[in-house]
Formats: structure tokens, sequence, C-alpha cells
């Protein structure tokens, strides 16, 4: 483990050296790594002990998602940004879905916002414990299911049904098609996992998701659209910190892992609160129209919601 007050240790990924040179650079005062091959940089980070990798995506032998997904195995304790400087869905995906990535940051980047991004993410990595990651053992898997809601928000029937299907035999699930109906639900019940579209009848919904993240990190959220394009995912990832990102037609196969896996990262979290640091949003750097998307009297009531997280209720 880093000693206590150490410089953080950071490894930037790229396979062009004058990029790796720029960024050492620009983080000289850090202890700052550089890997030119993505395929070493797994075990890199595992025997330095890094606190934060930022990755670049478009790389040849190995994508940017694909190496963050060995670095999340390899060395768990590190936080995860991507660097991207095009915009591929299927990669922003992958990299929430299969990486876990706690940032994406723009090419040609931005040095104040980087350097927020990273020195936050450093801060993170060496304050909050890592999570346990993997399916839950029998017993708990039980009683999560058992005590832990599923909330599904989404206004068309056919995709309700379906997911009714999916879901219904599984889980605590509630349904609202309404803002104002899903509210209710979060007032009235503990909720680990909330399944949301982007948009509805309503309008956008990104605005309620991201401040839901803000004010309640330890939910996990999981979207499930077919309206998303890549800057949007890059948003919720950033802003929103979504848990995991699908999208329609629903597949049973990978709705079912991906509540699974959501419900089981809330009960960990319960067990493990300060772990939930590492996935709070972060506000936009230099955004502040997204919060002013939610009305005041929701974002009040979002506030206000009881917070069923510090305690476990275990059967003998």
């Amino acid at each position: 483990m880093n000693a206590a007050g150490a410089p953080l240790r950071v490894l930037f990924v790229d396979d062009e050296a004058r990029i790796t040179r720029a960024l050492k650079a620009l983080f000289r005062d850090l202890d700052a790594h550089a890997c030119n091959d993505p395929r070493e940089a797994a075990a890199l980070a595992r025997r330095l002990d890094i606190d934060v990798v930022v990755c670049d995506q478009r790389m040849p032998g190995m994508s940017g998602h694909e190496c963050l997904a060995e670095v999340r195995a390899a060395a768990p304790r590190a936080m995860r940004v991507l660097l991207t400087g095009f915009a591929d869905l299927k990669a922003v995906m992958a990299s929430v879905n299969e990486g876990e990535v706690y940032r994406f940051a723009t090419k040609p980047w931005d040095n104040r916002e980087l350097r927020e991004v990273v020195l936050t993410a450093g801060a993170i990595a060496r304050e909050a414990p890592v999570l346990a990651s993997g399916p839950l053992n029998e017993r708990d898997e039980g009683q999560a299911r058992d005590q832990i809601g599923v909330l599904v928000l989404e206004d068309d029937p056919v995709v309700q049904q379906r997911l009714r299907e999916i879901l219904a035999p599984h889980y605590q699930v509630r349904f609202a098609n309404t803002t104002e109906r899903a509210l209710h639900i979060l007032e009235q019940h503990e909720t680990g996992v909330v399944i949301a579209e982007t948009v509805t009848a309503e309008g956008d919904l990104t605005g309620l998701i991201k401040a839901l993240k803000r004010h309640h990190p330890h939910i996990a959220t999981v979207i499930i659209t077919e309206r998303a394009n890549a800057q949007i995912a890059m948003e919720l990832i950033n802003e929103g910190q979504v848990y995991r990102l699908l999208l329609k037609p629903v597949r049973m196969g990978s709705c079912r892992l991906s509540v699974d896996s959501a419900l089981g990262h809330y009960w960990r979290l319960k067990q493990a609160p300060g772990a939930v640091r590492r996935f709070t949003a972060m506000p936009a750097v230099n955004d502040a129209v997204a919060p002013a998307r939610v009305p005041d009297s929701l974002l009040t009531r979002l506030r206000q919601i009881p917070s069923r997280f510090t305690s476990i209720r275990r059967h003998a």
C-alpha cells in the first residue's frame, strides 16, 4: 500500500510516446509512470501499486476499455480513467460494463480538467476501500433479493411487460411509468437498483438520473435505452456514474446478469459503506446546467429520500 502522504502514483497508457511524455510533464509533481504497450499495463499497475490509470482508448493490439478491464482485475485499488478522442458507443458501453471506468476524459484534454479528475480519483483510491466483486454467495444473494427492491422507470408498456417477465420471478421489483410514481417508490421502499430509460413521455430523464446518483451514490443505476449515443453515455458515466448501460431490445441474459451484479454491488456497499466514494459522481467541471433540468420540487424530494443504506438485517 502506498505510504500516507507520498505523491500519488499515476500510470499513463498510450501507444504514442509523445502523448505519455506530455502527460508525465503535466503531472510532474506526482509519481508518474508511462506504458506504451497496453498489454503490459495491468501487470505494471499491480507491481507499482498504482493509484490512477489514465488509458487511451484507440491503441493497436488492445483497446483502452480492454486494457482497463485487465487493470480492474489485476489492480482493483487503482481508479480508472479512459482518454478518448472519438465517440464510439460500443467502446463507451464496454468501458462501463466491463472496465467500470470512473471517468472519461476527452482528447485533446483540458489540463485543468484532467488534473482535477486525476487528483480526485487518486484521493479516492488512497482513502476508500476496494469493494469486492463477483457473484454473492447463496446466502447473501437470497437475503439481498428478499430485502432490497429493484425499481423500473419505463413508460413503454411493451418494455415494461418484457422486464416484468425477466425480473419479477427473481427480485422485489416495482414499476413506475412517471417520475412522481418512481419517487413515491423510493420514498416508501429500500431500493438498491434503479433501471431507467433516458427519455420517456415526460421528457429527458438524464438530469434526474445524475441527481439521483449525486444524492444517493449507493444506488446502482442500470440504463436500458434505445436512444443512447456516445456523448450522452459519456455524460451519464461522468456525471451519473451509471453502473451498467444496455441497449434495447432487452435481452434476458444481459439484463439478468446486470441486475444480479448491481444488486450485489449495493449489498456489498451496505457492508463496506466507506467504499461508496469510489462510485460518487463528479459534477461536470464546465457544466452547471444539468441539475437545473430537474424541477426544484423533485430535487427536494430526491434529497429527502430516506437512506436505508447503513444497516443489513441478517437472518439467523
